[in-house]
């Protein structure tokens, strides 16, 4: 029997597009790739993307990445 896997819809709650939009320019300007960002969302939240997180993980990754000062260091 195989797992059915379903589309990842965008979360409904007012702010997300403000905040992913917020973090985009958070990761760009830390020089953060997507695989990093995605690291992160795994490790700290055990999640592949932010359309998964909720509004406050969300929110919880933007302060994150605004009192990250320093690019994350490349393997």
């Amino acid at each position: 029997m195989t797992s059915v896997q379903r589309p990842i819809t965008k979360p409904t709650y007012e702010r997300f597009s403000e905040l992913v939009g917020k973090t985009d320019l958070e990761m760009y300007r830390l020089g953060w790739t997507e695989d990093q960002g995605r690291e992160h969302l795994m490790k700290y939240y055990g999640k592949r993307s932010r359309l998964q997180l909720t509004e406050d993980e969300l929110d919880n990754f933007l302060l994150y990445l605004q009192l990250t000062d320093s690019p994350a260091p490349t393997p």
